[in-house]
């Protein structure tokens, strides 16, 4: 299924506000082989237009290939939609972005206060205690997925009650998204303050927390050439909900970004999953509930099950206990990467290096601890405008690489976008300086 966010990501760079590289690719869902598409899928001259469910096939690491199913690409089809028409309907606010994109904060001084206050939030990072974790709870009983008793439910992977939600302090718009979701779907949840990476000052201050990217970084073809301060921000904050499984024994947790959009009948559906999967003697412990796919899945494990291959976003996931314990006592942190591309690594996937070119070398310092699952059609996607309003890709000013920030020293206002890196990056790519 196509990539389908890179439409947007064009229109963008036709805008002049694309700071992020080069558009992505997406796979041949029809060949089985990986080639640039177009973000919509082009069908061949008589091609009926539905995705024949294919059980194997040669994939791009040489195991077997599974052909995505229509409902999927028809939902990836629609947020491609969805994002190209939000991002006509604001493109005038999106050339104007700074430290906040959020409407709720108007003033320079909401700003400042809201800044210092995720400073402080970093400061305490790895720890999640209780003024950083806001329990939301709109159900009408005891949480639960699946049917049967609690233990049963446990041994399937049920998160029950603990369902993560990190939001930035600078996103309360996003936070109202967020509680308009779990209102309507009834669920409890705990939302999580996250570590905003662009509220660090120096790069003295980021390893003094301990988190180091690996070895001799340099992203890759798809991707940036330095991790930015968004994506460091992002990989520390779903460590510290893996750390917090493990100090507190939670033995499954769904996690789920703040630009999510649950499908239709998401609790019903998921159950039925997790009970399929267990039924199937499927030993999982990271399982997607939202993805997008840079290749072919592995195997066809059920109908709405696959073994996915090399897969980007992390907007939902449940990840189990022996899993988060691996990334913790593995010290993950202090050998960091991008976090989807990393889950992909640690899943064994895309060593043919087909979309990654640097995975094998990657993989000496990625734990290969995942075995994962994924669900199709999936049941939580992105929202429209989640690519423009990211806090991870170099979409406006505020984030920057990480290797742009000082080496040291302290900030007591947000640092400006920019940098050598970045200049150099953008002379490369041909794109306007700041």
């Amino acid at each position: 299924a196509p990539c389908c966010a890179s439409a947007a990501l064009l229109l963008a760079a036709a805008l002049g506000v694309w700071r992020a590289g080069p558009s992505p690719r997406s796979w041949n869902a029809w060949g089985g082989g990986v080639r640039p598409l177009s973000c919509r899928p082009q069908r061949r001259p008589g091609h009926p237009g539905r995705l024949p469910l294919v059980s194997r096939g040669d994939g791009p690491d040489g195991q077997g290939a599974v052909t995505m199913d229509e409902e999927t690409v028809n939902l990836h089809r629609a947020y491609h939609d969805k994002a190209v028409q939000w991002t006509m309907q604001n493109a005038d606010w999106v050339n104007g972005k700074g430290f906040t994109t959020d409407d709720a904060l108007r003033s320079e001084d909401d700003q400042l206060t809201v800044w210092r206050a995720s400073q402080a939030r970093n400061r305490r990072w790895p720890a999640l205690d209780a003024r950083h974790l806001h329990k939301v709870d709109f159900s009408t009983g005891p949480q639960r997925f699946c049917s049967g008793p609690g233990d049963t439910a446990r041994e399937m992977g049920d998160p029950a009650e603990n369902v993560f939600v990190i939001n930035l302090m600078r996103r309360p718009s996003k936070l109202r998204h967020v509680l308009h979701q779990i209102r309507y779907n009834e669920m409890t949840a705990s939302v999580v303050d996250a570590i905003d990476g662009d509220a660090f000052t120096s790069q003295a201050e980021v390893r003094n927390l301990g988190a180091i990217t690996l070895p001799g970084y340099c992203g890759h073809k798809n991707t940036l050439p330095h991790l930015t301060t968004g994506q460091l921000g992002c990989f520390m904050s779903h460590f510290t909900i893996w750390q917090h499984m493990v100090e507190n024994g939670i033995e499954s947790a769904l996690i789920l970004e703040d630009d999510f959009d649950l499908q239709e009948d998401f609790s019903e559906r998921l159950g039925r999953h997790l009970e399929e999967a267990h039924a199937l003697g499927e030993n999982w412990n990271l399982m997607y509930l939202g993805r997008s796919p840079t290749e072919p899945d592995i195997r066809r494990v059920s109908k709405n099950l696959v073994e996915p291959g090399y897969t980007l976003w992390t907007v939902a996931y449940i990840i189990r206990l022996d899993a988060a314990r691996a990334f913790v006592e593995g010290q993950v942190q202090r050998r960091l990467a991008p976090l989807d591309h990393y889950f992909s690594i640690a899943m064994s996937k895309g060593l043919s290096g087909h979309w990654n070119e640097h995975a094998v070398e990657w993989s000496k310092h990625i734990p290969q601890v995942l075995r994962g699952l994924a669900i199709t059609p999936p049941l939580v996607m992105p929202n429209a405008g989640s690519m423009l309003l990211s806090d991870t890709a170099m979409l406006r000013k505020g984030t920057k690489f990480l290797d742009d920030l000082p080496a040291s020293g302290t900030s007591d206002s947000p640092l400006p976008g920019g940098g050598a890196h970045e200049d150099a990056w953008r002379e490369d790519k041909g794109l306007k300086p700041l």
